[in-house]
């Protein structure tokens, strides 16, 4: 290395490569192509959103022009440079994918020539890439071949069902659609993307079979009022499932419905850390310290059930939670599954049996009708080529087998479909000698239950049927604790990329593991059972090591350095429980810039989504590690004061900061900005600005990205000044950068600053308008709700305008419900705002809200705007309002405001 080092300087000079306490560092001044191409894919996508097409294609050539050869690092060895390669030509295909985009909207001719042999080698390159299928279809469409067009959509349906078992994406479905109605109007679409999908439920690729009643009896137990069910039976059985099915029922009711996964939880030791992760992890908004209080302070004006999956890995952690939760938040339900009962006070436990099964000696009819056989011949039919389609196509002789087969795996759901995606298309015979063999279970397992034995089993024999290149892909990907990507998967295998994506298709076709779709992304999640198996096989290989080691370097360095987008945000939304993975590992085993590279990524994720509990936690604990670099240590000083929600304090001077920031103006500009919103929320407008002229020398040096919120943080400040006139303008040219779509970034950090400064500037009217349908496109588009923020802002828009009501409405997600504000001062902004449309609605508990909202305001020295501040001294006379006694803590007070805003909301006088 030092040789190497010594080298390098004398080549590029002594500036290259520094040497600090932890070790060698490449100045973040010296620019890579790499780091040009990632910062040129980013501006892409924002001249995208805001609407530039001629600038995003520039951009695109620009950052193609760099890509030289085929291969990035060519020569260099996979052990050092796999994780960046699989990055760099995933982020290559994307700037295809986007020029091929931009082309095809053109109007030139030309530019169609241009797109057909883009698009044709990105689909043939990957006949499972919708987006490539739809780009082809598209610019066949446009190129008057239909005939051709329809035939991509032929294929990539084939393809999708034989390799994989799913059908085309809703998108594509669509497209093809249009295309059959040759749609003149046909155009480019940008799919929506659910941002943070870890709120929504996973949706079965097969119906279920068999467990109607079932599915029934939960509901119907539910609807009684039980808070706390649980559903228990052996591995395999089938609880995840019907969890499942229930989970979408209540939501086809309007039932809010958030599912927690505990597979991934098996590190947590504490109460404390599960309720950290479920929290976090369900999207919901937790305060910092105790983790179980901060749950329970999310949840507890909350009208919502919470899906438990897989409780069996943490019994005595989530009867803890469980506890708490029912104890103090009455509108919260638990539906859990379970191995064991969680056996806490108010359980109702639903035990599942196996699938019914038929003697195989019995008449046709009743084989047909077994819940067992019927769902392993649905899962062969699946697999096509010599299985029939329905179970009244099957001959007597092969309904017998399918009976001995069902039988001999006991009716496990788990080990019938394994064993049909096993089979391959061979004969029946096969699968009954499966269950004919002795079990190869070794010793200390004598004493599993006869269920569980048959499910190993089933999966032993699945393993043992497949290729080496397939068994070595499915044990290392078992380090996954959330769905992956091809991609992720090619970065971590350390296998040649070609074998990674034929064996991932084998090893779905055989039911070892399964396809997950969001509307723009294909991941794969393993079995649980089977995983267990491969993290077996993975330690005895002793390859455990070094493919964590892989795990770890992909996700640090997939989003090292980048932007806030919304590519991050689907992305680390999406594989959470990895990135959580991966930072534990870079701690337990000393990588502390490695884990200050995550958390720093995870940071933005927190930020985003308003959920600052896990965020303090996590950059708390990086700040005092030893080996983080000055450079990390200051991103994570800004994340940190960033996260404390309308408060912000950072815990270094402020110019210490900066130089430490110095060349780095990305988050340079995140720290003035933070320190401007700290100004400004303790009432000092003309300090809020001066930091943002410290802002804008940033953006000139390279945070371009960030010039919209520039602008719209200036127009808030400047309102706050009394000019008006000069914050509208602002305001105004903040909205024209944005564009006509506003990227999910900007519906979070531009376009309530722009509505602020809007309520300030006197234009409450448009600051509502513009916010309503920021609400709307943000759940239309992304599939979030409103962040408080905008839900706040709207509510002082609606009261500037005279509707109470309205307001109201708003104000209350903020302080009731899992998306409510948590640190004092914002929810004293929220209880003052609520307590001044009470007493424009006469109600008598107005005087004692606005008292509240005073009180919190002053715990965390924040001043409303002089805008909201006037309509809080019109809403009643200072000596009306009824301050608490001096005694109370801040916690009291807040549970006295979510009291009195919930009794104001629910007794049928407002809406």
């Amino acid at each position: 290395m030092h040789t190497v080092v010594a080298r390098l300087r004398r080549q590029l000079g002594d500036g290259l490569v520094e040497t600090n306490h932890v070790g060698y560092l490449i100045p973040s001044a010296i620019s890579t192509d790499a780091d040009r191409l990632t910062e040129l894919a980013t501006a892409a996508q924002e001249a995208e959103l805001a609407g530039r097409a001629t600038e995003r294609e520039e951009l695109c050539r620009l950052a193609l022009d760099l890509w030289q050869g085929s291969t990035p690092y060519d020569g260099v060895p996979d052990d050092l440079v796999l994780a960046e390669r699989v990055r760099l030509e995933e982020l290559h295909r994307r700037l295809r994918a986007d020029l091929a985009e931009v082309l095809l909207a053109s109007p030139k001719p030309s530019a169609l020539d241009e797109a057909m042999p883009l698009a044709r080698d990105l689909w043939e390159s990957n006949p499972l890439d919708e987006r490539a299928a739809g780009l082809l279809m598209r610019t066949l469409f446009r190129r008057q071949r239909q005939a051709e067009a329809l035939e991509v959509f032929d294929s990539i349906r084939r393809t999708l069902r034989d390799e994989l078992g799913v059908d085309p994406g809703p998108a594509l479905r669509d497209l093809h659609a249009r295309l059959l109605a040759q749609d003149a109007t046909l155009g480019v679409e940008t799919p929506t993307t659910p941002l943070l999908p870890r709120r929504g439920i996973p949706a079965p690729t097969s119906p279920t079979i068999g467990r109607e009643d079932e599915v029934a009896a939960v509901l119907s137990t539910l609807e009684q009022g039980r808070r706390l069910l649980t559903l228990t039976g052996p591995g395999g059985v089938g609880k995840s499932r019907v969890l499942l099915d229930v989970g979408a029922e209540l939501l086809t009711t309007g039932v809010e419905v958030v599912h927690v996964d505990l597979s991934g939880h098996a590190h947590v030791d504490t109460a404390e850390q599960l309720a950290a992760g479920v929290g976090l992890g369900a999207g919901l908004v937790m305060a910092s310290g105790d983790a179980v209080g901060a749950l329970v302070s999310a949840l507890r004006s909350a009208d919502i059930t919470v899906l438990v999956d897989e409780a069996e890995w943490l019994p005595e952690q989530t009867a803890e939670v469980a506890s708490a939760l029912l104890a103090a938040c009455p509108g919260v339900r638990l539906l859990v599954s379970s191995r064991i009962p969680l056996s806490v006070v108010g359980e109702r436990v639903i035990a599942l049996d196996p699938l019914p099964t038929a003697d195989p000696a019995g008449a046709p009819d009743e084989i047909r009708r077994a819940p067992a056989v019927r769902l392993l011949a649905e899962r062969l039919a699946d697999r096509g080529g010599a299985y029939p389609a329905a179970i009244d196509d099957w001959s007597e002789e092969d309904l017998r087998l399918l009976a001995e087969v069902a039988r001999g795996l006991d009716g496990l759901p788990l080990a019938l479909e394994i064993a049909a995606g096993a089979a391959g298309g061979v004969p029946l015979a096969l699968l009954v000698d499966l269950v004919r063999r002795p079990l190869d279970l070794r010793i200390e397992e004598q004493g599993r239950d006869a269920r569980q034995q048959s499910l190993r089993h089933t999966v032993s024999w699945s393993l043992a049927r497949l290729a080496p290149e397939a068994r070595a892909l499915l044990r290392r990907v078992s380090v996954f604790a959330a769905p992956f990507t091809s991609a992720a998967a090619r970065a971590v295998s350390g296998m040649d990329p070609a074998d990674v994506d034929r064996e991932l298709r084998t090893l779905t076709r055989d039911n070892l593991l399964t396809v997950e779709r969001t509307s723009s992304t294909l991941s794969f999640r393993m079995l649980r059972t089977v995983r267990d198996l491969a993290l077996e096989e993975l330690a005895e290989a002793g390859e455990e090591a070094d493919t964590r080691a892989r795990h770890l370097r992909w996700f640090a360095g997939l989003w090292r350095d980048a932007p806030l987008s919304d590519a991050l945000i689907e992305q680390v939304s999406r594989t959470y429980d990895d990135h959580l993975e991966a930072l534990r590992h870079a701690l337990e085993h000393g990588n502390d810039p490695a884990a200050a590279d995550l958390t720093i990524t995870l940071s933005r994720r927190w930020i985003f989504a308003e959920t600052p509990g896990a965020g303090l936690r996590w950059t708390e604990q990086l700040l005092a590690r030893p080996l983080v670099t000055e450079r990390q240590r200051a991103r994570l000083a800004v994340a940190h004061a960033a996260l404390l929600q309308h408060s912000p304090s950072l815990p270094l001077e402020i110019d210490e900061l900066a130089a430490a920031l110095e060349g780095d103006p990305d988050w340079g500009f995140m720290l003035f900005l933070t320190a401007g919103i700290a100004a400004y929320g303790s009432g000092d407008p003309e300090a809020a600005v001066a930091h943002l002229d410290r802002c804008a020398d940033l953006v000139a040096e390279g945070a371009s990205h960030h010039l919209p919120e520039l602008i719209a943080s200036r127009a808030v400040f400047v309102a706050a000044t009394g000019d008006a006139e000069t914050a509208l303008a602002l305001a105004r040219d903040a909205l024209a950068r944005v564009g006509p779509s506003s990227s999910a970034v900007h519906l979070v950090t531009v376009i309530p600053k722009v509505a602020l400064a809007m309520i300030d500037a006197g234009r409450p009217d448009e600051a509502l308008t513009l916010l309503t349908r920021a609400a709307a496109d943000a759940s239309e588009r992304f599939g979030i709700r409103p962040t408080s923020t905008t839900a706040v802002n709207a509510g002082w828009a609606a009261l500037a305008i005279g509707e109470p009501g309205t307001a109201l409405a708003w104000f209350r997600p903020t302080l009731i419900g899992p998306s409510a504000f948590v640190t004092p001062g914002a929810i004293g902004e929220a209880a003052a705002g609520a307590g001044v449309a009470l007493a424009m609605l006469g109600s008598a508990d107005a005087p004692e809200l606005l008292g509240l909202g005073a009180l919190l305001l002053r715990v965390d020295g924040m001043e409303l705007p002089p805008g909201l501040a006037e309509l809080v001294d019109n809403a009643l006379p200072a000596h009306q309002v009824v301050t608490p006694p001096a005694d109370w803590a801040t916690e009291l007070a807040a549970s006295r405001v979510v009291q009195l805003v919930r009794a104001s909301t629910e007794s049928g006088g407002v809406a």
